[in-house]
């Protein structure tokens, strides 16, 4: 069993004081529903696949296989990942990911003539491996395997660029705890991104994975008027330890759903710098399906463009 995990996280949250800036990636935000929500989700124990990116913890309890496409497009790059689950009551929850983050393709051309004599591309990717399993009736465990991978190249006759590339491991672990209060309440702790550090090619020096420590609470709140209209109101808090993000950082948000087929969200994100914002978003299932979409308004964005936009849509069966 996994009655260990929550030690464990405790332990690793005391050695994230160390500087770290390699993979930084693994610090983007991803999944339609955890960003509608300020990315306080760590706790939310419906996320399914997204939360091979959060908390595996959360594919604990998955009541069906689950299949999906998460896709975001940000002025920086255009990001997919492609995930599948598989739940067990006896077994226990095993998912799978591909993730690829493209950062587009730029000429490269002569320093005399600029006569374009290649390509170049941009890419990281990270495949992943994830197990849950939920401990009596209030506690989920999961943890999470990652190959890591970044790649910078140039096609063509390209001179003196050269091929950078490196790649490396990492653990993710994750628990969440239902409390027996009369309110409904979940908390959560993460701990991703654990591993070696990421070795580049050519490069003397190589860079520790921005380790990231989330822990966080969820409520349903109950109000008689929803509960008469079968809708339900959830309210998240997150905070999180990453030294690449300037010591921490944190989250708030709503997710309105009425009869368990539509849902609003909303969230604020609390960062230094001008990664702090608010998101929205909204998602609606039916059946097997799911579609879900959000937006982030952060500063940063507003001033290179259009705000990052995340959609997913998942099957489950």
């Amino acid at each position: 069993m996994m009655g260990w995990l929550l030690p464990v996280l405790l332990l690793l949250l005391a050695q994230t004081a160390t500087a770290q800036n390699g993979g930084l990636f693994l610090l983007v935000p991803f999944g339609a529903r955890a960003v509608g929500q300020g990315e306080a989700v760590v706790a939310d124990t419906t996320l399914g696949t997204e939360g091979m990116w959060w908390n595996a913890a959360a594919l604990a309890r998955l009541p069906k296989r689950e299949v999906a496409i998460h896709h975001s497009q940000t002025v920086i790059a255009t990001s997919d990942m492609v995930t599948y689950a598989i739940p067990s009551k006896v077994l226990g929850t095993m998912a799978a990911s591909a993730y690829l983050v493209n950062y587009g393709d730029q000429q490269a051309t002569d320093a005399q003539t600029g006569t374009p004599i290649g390509t170049i591309t941009n890419r990281n990717y990270q495949l992943a491996l994830s197990y849950a399993t939920p401990i009596g009736k209030r506690f989920n465990a999961g943890l999470t395997y990652k190959f890591i991978m970044l790649r910078f190249q140039c096609s063509g006759v390209c001179g003196a660029i050269p091929v950078i590339s490196g790649s490396t491991s990492a653990l993710d672990l994750g628990a969440q705890y239902t409390l027996a209060t009369k309110i409904p309440v979940t908390l959560g702790i993460a701990a991703r991104n654990f591993g070696p550090a990421l070795q580049v090619k050519d490069a003397e020096q190589a860079d520790p994975l921005p380790r990231v420590i989330q822990f966080g609470a969820r409520a349903r709140i109950p109000v008689k008027s929803l509960e008469a209209s079968k809708a339900s109101l959830d309210v998240s808090a997150d905070v999180l330890s990453a030294s690449a993000l300037g010591g921490g950082a944190g989250g708030i948000g709503l997710a309105l759903g009425y009869r368990e087929q539509a849902f609003l969200r909303a969230g604020y994100k609390l960062q230094r710098g001008q990664g702090a914002g608010p998101s929205v978003g909204f998602g609606f299932q039916r059946g097997g399906f799911a579609v879900d979409i959000a937006r982030r308004f952060d500063a940063l964005s507003s001033q290179l463009g259009e705000p990052p936009t995340y959609v997913s849509l998942r099957a489950r069966f």
